[in-house]
């Protein structure tokens, strides 16, 4: 219903309607990439990055590895930014981490920027496309999939907010992936990939240590990337705050590895 509701505005509005897609090189990102593209071709088109400046930087770069799907469709990546502050510099000078109800992280870092590209565009009808699925959590399986952004919104200028890929699993969008080849961030596991890529530790293409990581993830990036864990656990250190409540990332990754010695020295009364 959304997809038809979008396909008359563009016949309505023809070049004075764009399209913006939040790009972050991620798989959900990456597979909405594909879909404007294939619905949309003829429309104008813009890609943005909203870097935090806490992206993943190995094996390579998250703004690298969207540049390349981008120039995979014919466009180029816009990377944005808070001229003010990075991921990290926020924490600090707030004196605490973001947390699931206040993500300040999404609205200083991510959305904020994006809007200020967005007000720079000439098109008088902007759909801002986002790689939201619903099935990726509660609260987001109860937003809404196309509806007019008030804050952008002006006398001239109208904008829509969509989620075209807001009904799609994981397993589409996985397997959208493999059947078109089309590359995934290697930081993902291993059983995302379908071209031999492995070394990689997450199942969400988030910062380099988020605040909705599992206590399994945090134990993955401090075995994968201890630069950005330790980066965190200062700052936690420093604030007297830490990022998750009630325990440190060190108390957190520690209780994990005594778990997973326990469970081995029970496994070996087995045998």
């Amino acid at each position: 219903m959304e997809l038809e509701g979008v396909r008359r505005l563009v016949q309505e509005r023809g070049s004075d309607l764009a399209f913006v897609v939040n790009h972050s090189g991620g798989k959900d990102s990456t597979r909405l990439l594909g879909f404007i593209r294939n619905k949309f071709r003829d429309s104008p088109t813009y890609a943005v990055m909203a870097d935090t400046g806490f992206e993943h930087q190995r094996p390579i770069s998250a703004a690298d590895f969207a540049r390349q799907r981008c120039a995979e469709c014919g466009l180029n990546l816009t990377v944005v930014r808070n001229p003010k502050r990075t991921y990290l510099e926020m924490v600090e000078r707030r004196g605490m981490f973001p947390s699931p109800r206040f993500r300040q992280c999404t609205s200083d870092l991510k959305r904020s920027p994006v809007e200020k590209f967005i007000r720079t565009l000439p098109h008088k009808v902007i759909v801002n496309c986002i790689g939201i699925r619903a099935e990726e959590s509660h609260s987001r399986s109860r937003l809404a999939p196309l509806a007019v952004n008030a804050s952008l919104t002006t006398r001239d200028r109208t904008v829509y907010n969509w989620l075209p890929i807001f009904d799609q699993s994981l397993a589409e969008v996985l397997a959208w992936h493999w059947v078109n080849a089309i590359r995934l961030h290697p930081v993902y596991v291993p059983e995302y990939h379908k071209d031999g890529t492995t070394g990689g530790y997450l199942r969400r293409f988030s910062c380099r240590v988020c605040i909705f990581s599992t206590d399994a993830d945090l134990r993955a990036i401090y075995e994968n990337d201890r630069v950005a864990f330790e980066q965190v656990s200062h700052l936690e250190s420093k604030l007297g705050y830490t990022m998750r409540p009630g325990a440190s990332l060190v108390q957190i990754v520690s209780a994990q590895t005594s778990t997973a010695i326990e469970e081995a020295r029970q496994q070996s009364f087995c045998f």
